[in-house]
């Protein structure tokens, strides 16, 4: 199972296998106890992934809108125009201000990001090592247990002396139970820690949203009060002109395209 959780936002992250079929070794309940967990694991997993998609996808939304933002500050300033209207001039300095305060924030979103989500991801699955070579020595554990039992089949079929191996088979059995238990039950605890780890994390970067967007809405407003405060167009004059500057854009052959 493979995970971009490491969060270097989209490179692969810890790998955590399913542990091997024990082929009747185990009781069928702890081996069907251990299975279901690791099918929740694995549902698990998957939905994180898909969180972290839409981190990784809301951070670079929140870098591509500022850039465009400046895009449009530079391409007014080469146009000529605010040297031509007054008005233009104030509208694209006040718009300016804005875009310098929201680049700022923008920035402290990216960072935010890192530490709501990023580094308390990074050390929560860094317990995948612990859990991980667990399961490696119970796999491990279930092909000498294997081995031995083959050895015992073929001594049994040759009529000869198995005591010896069978001691073998019975000490090697005893210690898979013993990993099989601990593995449960750590992959458990791994399991259950999840939602209680995450949520104030995910709460956080919720949080963080918020914040950006309300900073940005209260920017944005400002302007159009202080740019409607300044020129003292009544509401219904502003809005009908913006109207009428918006049908016009609509109109133009780029916009169609």
């Amino acid at each position: 199972m493979k995970s971009i959780l490491g969060f270097g936002l989209g490179r692969s992250g810890s790998v955590l296998e399913a542990p091997r079929p024990a082929g009747g070794l185990l009781p069928h309940h702890d081996e069907e106890a251990l299975t279901n967990l690791w099918l929740e694991l694995t549902k698990a997993e998957a939905g994180c992934c898909k969180v972290m998609g839409e981190v990784c996808s809301y951070r670079e939304a929140v870098r591509r809108t500022q850039e465009a933002e400046e895009k449009l500050l530079k391409d007014l300033g080469a146009s000529g125009l605010t040297a031509v209207s007054t008005e233009l001039r104030k509208a694209t300095d006040e718009y300016l201000s804005v875009v310098v305060e929201m680049k700022a924030k923008s920035e402290e979103v990216s960072g935010g990001l890192q530490e709501t989500l990023g580094e308390p991801v990074k050390h929560y699955h860094a317990l995948y090592e612990h859990l991980n070579t667990l399961r490696r020595q119970r796999d491990d554990q279930v092909a000498v247990v294997t081995k031995t039992q083959d050895k015992l089949d073929r001594l049994k079929l040759k009529g000869k002396r198995t005591t010896d191996v069978l001691v073998d088979r019975d000490g090697a059995l005893r210690k898979l139970r013993d990993l099989n238990g601990q593995l449960l039950s750590e992959a458990c605890k791994f399991h259950q820690l999840r939602h209680s780890y995450l949520q104030p994390c995910i709460q956080a970067y919720v949080q963080t949203q918020v914040d950006y967007y309300g900073t940005a809405n209260s920017h944005f407003s400002s302007q159009i009060q202080a740019s409607r405060g300044a020129h003292q167009i009544p509401d219904s004059q502003y809005e009908a002109t913006m109207d009428n500057y918006l049908s016009k854009i609509k109109a133009l052959k780029i916009v169609a395209t």
